[in-house]
């Protein structure tokens, strides 16, 4: 269905993006003492000269302060076998840390253990955008293993994709 209209309803546009598969990361920062993590599938690859990553935070984020003032961030790009850390990041809970095995990057940022890929970043930019922040960093440090992704598709975790090689695309 084509919607011609200056307003388009927030379900309508929620359900149109739901088509749109993503992979699903935790991002992570530090500031002190404090640790904030959270789920998020609005993660993307921006440059690769300077290797830049974006994603975005809710206004409303209780975690928003610390990662803004943090300085850096960590994306934890995870695999199938994530589904319930994704899903306990997704909680928003005070204690997400505790009884998840963490390791400290070179940057001292949280590191969750068996994630597909780390990418350490320096925060570059932060741009409003609606409801939401945009957090542009510049990687600085990274490291990646091979696996089965963990999926978000349609509101729903999946669990994997079947590999297959296309090139060319940008």
């Amino acid at each position: 269905m084509t919607v011609i209209s200056p307003t388009i309803g927030a379900q309508e546009f929620r359900h149109a993006c739901s088509l749109f598969a993503t992979g699903v990361a935790v991002v992570t920062a530090r500031l002190g003492e404090v640790r904030v993590g959270m789920t998020i599938n609005s993660f993307a690859s921006v440059s690769l000269e300077p290797p830049l990553v974006l994603w975005s935070l809710r206004d409303m984020s209780r975690a928003r302060p610390v990662f803004e003032e943090a300085g850096s961030f960590a994306i934890n790009i995870l695999s199938a076998e994530q589904m319930p850390l994704a899903q306990h990041f997704a909680t928003g809970a005070d204690d997400l840390f505790e009884g998840h095995e963490m390791r400290p990057s070179e940057f001292g940022l949280p590191l969750i253990a068996e994630a597909l890929a780390h990418l350490e970043c320096r925060t570059r930019h932060i741009y409003d955008a609606g409801d939401h922040r945009i957090l542009v960093g510049e990687v600085v440090g990274l490291n990646s293993r091979e696996g089965a992704p963990l999926v978000f598709y349609q509101g729903r975790l999946s669990a994997g994709l079947p590999q297959h090689t296309i090139s060319g695309i940008a």
